[in-house]
Order: C-alpha cells, then sequence, then structure tokens
C-alpha cells in the first residue's frame, strides 16, 4: 500500500533552522543516537503532558504543541485538518463543557519509535469518560521533535476516535 502523500510531510518547530530531513521510518536511528534515551525522554514528556490535562490547564497543554503543529482526525465528513491555534481552541471549549464533572483518563504509550535524535514517532491510545457514563477511546500516531531549546514538543498528530 503506497504511503499518504502527506506522510513525508516535515514541519520544523518555530525558531528552528534548516535541517537535513529526518531518516526514513523504517530505518533504525543513526549510528550513536541513543534510542533508549529518547524513549525515556519522550515518556517524560508524555508524563507531563498527562499531568497538563490532569489539571485542565490549556496553556500548558498548548506550550506542549509545536508552533507549526498539525493534527489529522478522521470523521464521517473525511479527514478534518487542525492547526494548533484552532486545537487549543477546542481543548478549552472541552474544558469548558465538562465544566466539573468528573473525568476519567486511561492513557497508553504503546510504542514510541525514534528516527533521530531530535524525532520520534509514538503510538498512543487515550480512554476518556465521565462518571455519569460515555466515553471515547481515541488511537493516535504523533510524532514529536526535540527543539533547540531542548523540549519535546508535539509536531503531528493522526487521530481516530470511536464512542462507546
Amino acid at each position: 500500500m503506497a504511503a499518504h502523500p502527506s506522510a513525508s510531510l516535515r514541519v520544523p518547530l518555530q525558531g528552528e533552522g534548516q535541517e537535513p530531513p529526518p531518516p526514513s521510518p523504517d530505518q533504525p536511528p543513526a549510528p550513536g543516537v541513543d534510542a533508549e534515551a529518547i524513549v525515556q525522554e519522550v515518556q517524560a514528556f508524555y508524563a507531563e503532558y498527562r499531568q497538563a490535562w490532569d489539571a485542565r490547564n490549556t496553556p500548558a497543554i498548548a506550550n506542549h504543541l509545536a508552533g507549526d503543529f498539525v493534527a489529522y482526525q478522521y470523521s464521517p465528513q473525511g479527514v478534518v485538518q487542525i492547526d494548533k491555534v484552532t486545537s487549543v481552541a477546542g481543548v478549552q471549549r472541552f474544558f469548558d463543557t465538562l465544566g466539573s464533572r468528573e473525568t476519567m483518563w486511561g492513557r497508553s504509550v504503546l510504542a514510541v519509535v525514534p528516527r533521530s535524535s531530535t524525532e520520534a514517532v509514538a503510538a498512543v491510545r487515550n480512554d476518556f469518560s465521565l462518571r455519569q457514563g460515555g466515553g471515547e477511546v481515541e488511537l493516535t500516531l504523533e510524532v514529536l521533535r526535540k527543539g533547540s531549546d531542548g523540549r519535546w514538543r508535539l509536531v503531528r498528530k493522526w487521530s481516530e476516535r470511536s464512542l462507546f
């Protein structure tokens, strides 16, 4: 099956200069890249990112997204593309809609695949429900990039959701 044309899309972090393109995702990281260290850094990123969600801290969530963040979500109308501003506004509307209702989350980083010392791909599962019932399961592929400031940020997110 041929890859989607946008699969090779490279979105630089805000303020980054030109960099060589990342290696192909089916190749291991370059020699000398400590893959285990990258996996640990990405896991730490997700722990911090989850705390921002648990605290319903929209500015902290926004800080975990690259300036050129883009998300692709499948919907019955087709694939929807969402930029950082739209995504953060959607998160705030979600929190406003929830109000003080108790939320329950199940979150798992299923796999982390380092591409280089500054880029990794993660497969993530998020389960969300309200105490009163109802919720959704979301599976995503997420591309993270480490900026010149040493911080990991989400650059791209491919999402499929299912209500239950």
